[in-house]
């Protein structure tokens, strides 16, 4: 598969497949466990490709262990664990909608801890998307905000963006001359050192992964496509045509998660489902201009 347009779109729809998925497999699992298995599974699919150069890059890697250990913590198990909580009491649309707006928060953190100045553009953006945030949190009524009524799901959900706005502004951490999928490989295996204290946890309090053909699948499927497919595509079309056309198209998650969150789910596409998305999409899209 050569055509780097077919990946970057398959790559879209395989990310925004994930909240789909995940809603759909919940029922039968706990949010600590379904994220548990999906990165155990990950690393076995990822190992036979990447532990060659894993133990070329190991002396990098363990005079990185801190940088990797909080990289594992903010972008695996347990930060998968915080959106898995927050889908069980929200919506799939809800949750595709809220990460389109990452790639406008990673400037905001950017600028909290590096002090890296955002431009009149790039504010302009943010405070659009979050207009659509809160369009969509509030369900355009005044009331929800005013009574502070926001759905504790929604909430989980953009403590998950911000999770991920944080992992990517903290990149520059990321040891120097690794190769991409020994880091990644580094970082799956610090999460679960992380992940799997509260995983026994979870396990000795009664908490249980309903082992079926649709809650097993589900979890292959977050293990396969989300957590390793979608990085290598996007990693190649990336190199081919470059980040700034790629970044384009992340601009389709939201769009095909709600039209699959409707054909599949059975959720109901709500007019501020449809305004936060326009706004949420337009601010990111400024932003993103606002960078260059």
């Amino acid at each position: 598969m050569n055509n780097p347009h077919l990946l970057l779109f398959l790559t879209s729809l395989f990310w925004a497949a994930h909240w789909i998925v995940a809603r759909a497999v919940i029922p039968y699992t706990t949010p600590l466990g379904m994220a548990f298995w999906r990165w155990a599974a990950a690393i076995a699919i990822l190992a036979p490709f990447a532990w060659r150069a894993f133990a070329r890059a190991r002396p990098q890697l363990l005079a990185a262990w801190r940088p990797i250990l909080f990289f594992g913590t903010c972008g695996t198990v347990l930060y998968n664990s915080i959106g898995y909580v927050g889908i069980q009491q929200s919506t799939a649309t809800n949750a595709v909608l809220f990460q389109s707006v990452t790639p406008g928060v990673i400037p905001l953190f950017a600028w909290l801890l590096w002090r890296e100045s955002i431009r009149p553009l790039v504010a302009a953006g943010l405070a659009i998307s979050f207009c659509g945030v809160l369009a969509v949190v509030s369900r355009l009524d005044a009331a929800v905000i005013a009574s502070l009524q926001v759905n504790p799901g929604d909430l989980w959900l953009l403590a998950n963006v911000a999770l991920w706005a944080l992992y990517t502004a903290c990149l520059r951490w990321k040891p120097q001359g690794v190769d991409a999928f020994a880091f990644m490989l580094a970082v799956m295996l610090a999460g679960m050192i992380t992940g799997l204290p509260a995983y026994l946890l979870e396990v000795a309090g009664g908490g249980r992964v309903e082992a079926n053909w649709g809650s097993v699948l589900g979890i292959l499927y977050l293990a396969a496509f989300p957590s390793v497919l979608c990085y290598a595509m996007w990693t190649r079309a990336v190199a081919e045509i470059g980040p700034a056309k790629a970044g384009a198209y992340l601009h389709l998650i939201p769009l095909l998660g709600a039209l699959m969150a409707v054909a599949f789910l059975g959720e109901e596409l709500r007019l501020f489902h449809v305004v936060g998305l326009a706004l949420i999409v337009g601010g990111v899209w400024l932003a993103a201009r606002g960078q260059r």
